[in-house]
């Protein structure tokens, strides 16, 4: 399966259970680098002796932690998924030795029990496939695991997007809306299970009700919301 899917040159590579395609080992897009400049910055500012850690939420095969282990922070990749060897993968790819980087298997409900303080979130094309109230909560647990001046990269499949055709959730309210794609678009984009597609004003208010501060939100060329949140 190696079609185009956008003008990027984006291929189809599905992850692992109907979760969409692996976007992130085939390029890093304008969120991705926010956050890698951020790192950077952190690397290169006065965080004392600690290590600038950075979690990779939903990482599926693990190209944007890669890229950030590579720019000097130590990753904590997380996904539902099996995907400690393709991030491995990815990792030597980028260079990154062992010491750089660890995968853990879980939910982003269970960030909160890592125990860790991380300065850069990273949550890409993940956090569409829970209800909104699960979503919220979910957020809440990222914050659980964030360090005082944590910044958030977050984005979600957008209400303007070529998704929406024939999507039984466009007439719902955010907080109602959870359903499957049209066949042709699940087919095509990987998308197998439900989801919640927003608006921009959808997702910031999202993030807002989870205690982030939100610092800015724009749509991609595609139509999917982007956004960037702090704790200040």
């Amino acid at each position: 399966m190696h079609e185009t899917l956008n003008a990027h040159g984006d291929r189809a590579r599905p992850t692992d259970g109907g979760h969409g395609m692996d976007i992130a080992s085939q390029r890093a897009d304008e969120l991705d680098l926010m956050a890698i400049a951020r790192i950077e910055a952190l690397v290169a500012g006065a965080l004392g002796d600690r290590d600038v850690l950075a979690l990779d939420v939903g990482c599926g095969h693990g190209g944007q932690a890669a890229r950030m282990a590579k720019f000097g922070a130590k990753v904590l990749a997380i996904d539902v998924g099996d995907c400690a060897e393709k991030v491995a993968v990815a990792m030597r790819r980028q260079g990154v030795g062992a010491a750089a980087w660890a995968f853990r298997r879980m939910g982003i409900e269970q960030v909160g029990t890592l125990g860790v303080r991380a300065d850069v979130i990273v949550c890409q094309r993940m956090i569409h496939y829970l209800r909104h109230a699960h979503a919220r909560e979910a957020l809440r647990a990222l914050r659980s695991a964030a360090a005082q001046r944590c910044t958030l990269y977050l984005s979600a499949s957008g209400m303007q997007t070529e998704l929406v055709d024939g999507y039984a959730g466009q007439g719902a309210r955010v907080d109602e809306r959870f359903a499957t794609l049209r066949v042709d678009r699940s087919l095509k984009h990987g998308i197998a299970q439900p989801v919640c597609l927003y608006r921009e004003d959808e997702l910031a208010a999202l993030v807002r009700g989870a205690g982030w501060t939100v610092e800015t939100v724009f749509r991609s060329a595609f139509g999917n919301v982007k956004l960037v949140a702090s704790l200040g």
